[in-house]
């Protein structure tokens, strides 16, 4: 899967002409989920007791090249571990390239390598993409419940604020989720590119139906 580039055709913006290509996994490969310490339902029963509503304090970041949101989000997401460090530092660890990007093979090894001392692992299931109810679920337990915010790996064109603005189908991007209201059914998610992203407000069916196939990196406690 790959981020902010595109699966064959890279074409971003009009008035951009690199991209963000990173990728969750191989490119375009369907991706063989990984096996979570907590199972979908055990997910289910821990986002029970999260709050119905809740939004992490969170320092967002733009990424410093067209192909860094892999980096970008991850700094963002390891932003609330209390671990601080660089797009740059992260992109050299995760192999990052403006050709290829990132892919997950490399990218979930490195987050962890930071978090796994303090007692946590970032995990794909693969069983939210297409499930709004499951993600939701999920980001209730990561944000309400570990106040951590998980990545997630879209399909960029897709997303509400870069319809018309972005060419191409199937282009990769990574984000990261928040916060969320469960009576409002919607997750609040933080978009490092620099011309569209930000803060923004999607509905969790919306954004469960353009996430990449295992594409959220599900946050668990060892």
């Amino acid at each position: 899967m790959k981020y902010p580039g595109t699966g064959t055709g890279i074409a971003l913006t009009t008035t951009v002409t690199a991209l963000c290509l990173t990728a969750l996994s191989p490119a375009y490969a369907s991706p063989t989920p990984t096996t979570t310490p907590s199972p979908t339902a055990t997910a289910r029963t821990q986002s029970l007791v999260a709050p119905l509503k809740y939004q992490l304090s969170l320092k967002g970041q733009r990424q410093e090249t067209n192909y860094f949101c892999v980096p970008a989000s991850s700094s963002m997401s390891l932003s609330t571990f209390g671990v601080n460090v660089s797009q740059a530092t992260l992109a050299k660890k995760m192999k990052t390239t403006p050709s290829h990007g990132t892919q997950r093979v490399n990218a979930l090894p490195v987050v962890n390598s930071y978090v796994k001392s303090r007692g946590y692992t970032y995990t794909v299931p693969g069983d939210t993409d297409g499930n709004p109810a499951l993600l939701m679920s999920r980001v209730a337990d990561n944000v309400g419940q570990l106040h951590r915010a998980p990545l997630l790996g879209v399909w960029m064109e897709q997303l509400p604020w870069n319809k018309g603005k972005v060419k191409g189908t199937k282009v990769g991007h990574a984000i990261i989720a928040y916060g969320y209201d469960r009576m409002a059914g919607t997750i609040t998610v933080y978009d490092p590119w620099k011309p569209t992203g930000g803060t923004h407000t999607i509905s969790a069916s919306t954004l469960a139906g353009i996430l990449q196939p295992g594409g959220m990196y599900y946050i668990s406690k060892l």
